[in-house]
């Protein structure tokens, strides 16, 4: 600050030196009073280039972190379907075991064992079904598709801090996928088929046999997997053929032209007396049938499998029928097995959940930490700031009296002229 020499009035230094100070307070205060009105405490790259410069980097790394926390949050979620698709297998397995120890019992007959492998059936189709739906933003997670492959989540800011989630296998009931088998708890035919179950009498050709149709009958249904009777009365031009159950007791409508067309009805004439004849029943179901059979009634089986249809067997898609008690015993035993796999998927996946909880809290009190060190850098301590601007604005008011008795101070030196 200049020295003043109030005998020197050409230059008022007094007041010069108090405007200085007056216009240092003014620019103090007005940065005090920027902080207050804005909260931060660096409202330009001149008020601390280097704590800008530290406080930006703050900021993109805890806005990464916001997101990854979001990323984490989804892939909970994620695992969370995957994990209710396995959950509902794992019911459905523990109730097929349940219906195959009910049959294992000899208080079961034939026709309850048959229901019940109805039921197994069903239970193995709906395990498909889940398999297929459960899906996240198209993308199937319990087929196989990320047992080799990973899914991977963006788990931190660095563009490396990623966390990866395999080993999720095909928990589907039929088929193969990704190369992976499935469960294999039943088979599943891809079309329809038949076959020549029993022929005692010779009624069915041994060349051309039996086969399907793709055109159904309009007045008719394709025939549900199952074994039926074919019984024909012989009587040459004028034998009649009709469609039974497997046991002969409940009759089947059939198509009233040889080719399967036209009207239902219960019998359907055809001439016997030259070759043979093929019979399109209209549900799916072809017999060709010997000619020349001598005169009387004559019964032979098939068995019809329709497509798509599901066959539990003893191991799954092998291994035989399930008929006896003994059969449903192994199918219980292949059960188990099978049990103890989607037991340990689901453990899979818990165990990646509760990783990605850790892993949640642990970004979580990283965005904390970061987000505490970039407020200490770059927003206003607001107590702070009040007291230094109420400091100011007082100095202010000293400094602008002061300046007023500075320009006044040069006016003593009057005295010396009177």
């Amino acid at each position: 600050m200049a020295e003043i020499d109030i005998t020197r009035i050409a230059g008022n230094i007094g007041a010069m030196n108090a405007l200085n100070s007056l216009q240092g307070i003014n620019k103090q205060l007005a940065t005090y009073q920027t902080r207050l009105a804005t909260g931060k405490r660096i409202n330009s790259a001149a008020d601390d280039p280097a704590g800008l410069s530290i406080a930006s980097k703050l900021q993109f790394r805890s806005e990464g972190l916001k997101v990854a926390l979001g990323n984490i949050g989804d892939a909970k979620n994620l695992l969370a379907v995957a994990e209710a698709g396995v959950t509902r297998i794992n019911d459905i397995l523990v109730q097929m075991r349940n219906k195959a120890a009910q049959a294992a019992s000899d208080t079961m007959g034939s026709a309850e064992r048959e229901i019940i492998k109805t039921q197994l059936a069903a239970y193995a189709a709906q395990i498909d079904d889940i398999a297929a739906q459960t899906e996240w933003n198209g993308n199937k997670l319990i087929d196989a598709s990320y047992y080799s492959n990973a899914l991977t989540f963006q788990t931190g800011y660095g563009q490396n801090d990623f966390t990866s989630v395999s080993g999720l296998d095909n928990l589907a009931a039929t088929g193969v996928s990704n190369g992976r088998d499935s469960l294999k708890l039943a088979l599943r035919t891809g079309t329809s088929t038949a076959a020549v179950a029993a022929d005692a009498s010779n009624i069915i050709d041994d060349t051309t046999g039996v086969s399907v149709s793709g055109t159904i009958n309009s007045n008719l249904s394709e025939l549900q997997s199952g074994t039926y009777t074919v019984q024909v009365v012989a009587n040459g031009a004028n034998s009649t053929v009709r469609l039974f159950d497997g046991s002969g007791s409940t009759q089947y409508l059939i198509a009233q032209n040889a080719n399967g067309t036209g009207a239902v009805g219960y019998g359907l004439g055809v001439d016997l007396s030259g070759g043979d004849v093929q019979v399109n029943f209209g549900n799916g179901l072809v017999v060709n049938l010997n000619g020349g059979l001598a005169a009387g009634t004559y019964t032979a089986t098939v068995n019809f499998t329709k497509g798509g249809s599901y066959d539990v067997q003893k191991n799954g898609d092998t291994g035989g029928a399930l008929v006896s008690a003994q059969d449903f015993r192994d199918y219980m035993t292949y059960l188990d097995g099978k049990l103890d796999y989607v037991a340990e998927q689901m453990s899979t996946l818990g165990a990646f959940i509760g990783r990605l909880n850790f892993k949640e809290d642990q970004v979580a009190a990283a965005q904390i930490n970061v987000e505490a060190a970039y407020n200490r850098i770059m927003n206003a301590n607001m107590a702070e700031e009040q007291v230094n601007a109420s400091k100011y604005l007082i100095l202010q008011q000293t400094a602008t009296a002061m300046l007023a008795q500075a320009n006044t101070a040069p006016q003593f030196l009057l005295s010396l002229f009177r």
